[in-house]
């Protein structure tokens, strides 16, 4: 699947909420996601433009844990985070985590934590965040099956994004972790004694 999303800072996420829901759209759930990013390999993740993830998610009411693994392969044009993503769901994060640093990857920090809104009108996914050090943020997506669908979902996103009061020039094409890895100056490797003592 091709992953076709846009991100951009928000000034009023009550406001942006009310709008999207006037157009139709319906919250589906609120979760608490904890991702802990994986760098290392042949080449490099992060140098080579991927992304390794594993995700921990609770669910804000009823409690439900879950989590996954994530590849995200390099972004495929120059206005938005467009690109392969492949995730499944695993019975254990901590496991993950382990299999992926016994494999030679490690985890870097910060672990992105966020309180997730995610909010769905037909094939539309758009997820309220508010990232923890940085603020709030709305993701806009659409899951295509080809490169060939990506130039009419972008114009899709474009044309919300002009509903709410923003433009694609307000988007960025920057991470959560590296925005933080930004803020805080510098890229550091986690060196909990858990991962140490696996490697």
């Amino acid at each position: 699947m091709i992953e076709i999303e846009v991100k951009l800072r928000i000034k009023d996420v009550a406001v942006l909420e009310k709008k999207l829901l006037e157009q139709g759209y319906k919250l589906i759930e609120t979760l608490r996601e904890t991702d802990t990013y994986f760098d290392g390999g042949i080449n490099g993740i992060k140098k080579s433009g991927q992304a390794l993830r594993v995700r921990r998610t609770v669910n804000c009411v009823t409690g439900k844990e879950q989590s996954t693994i994530t590849f995200k392969g390099e972004k495929i044009d120059a206005v938005s985070m467009a690109r392969l993503e492949l995730e499944t769901v695993v019975e254990s994060g901590e496991a993950a985590e382990r299999i992926l640093c016994a494999l030679g990857f490690y985890p870097v920090q910060p672990i992105v934590v966020k309180i997730r809104k995610i909010l769905r009108n037909g094939d539309i996914c758009a997820c309220l965040d508010d990232v923890q050090g940085l603020g709030t943020f709305l993701e806009l997506e659409i899951m295509a099956e080809s490169e060939e669908a990506r130039p009419a979902a972008l114009e899709r996103i474009e044309e919300i994004l002009n509903s709410v009061g923003y433009t694609m020039d307000d988007t960025t094409r920057v991470s959560y972790l590296s925005q933080l890895q930004k803020q805080a100056g510098e890229s550091q490797i986690v060196t909990s004694p858990v991962y140490n003592s696996d490697r």
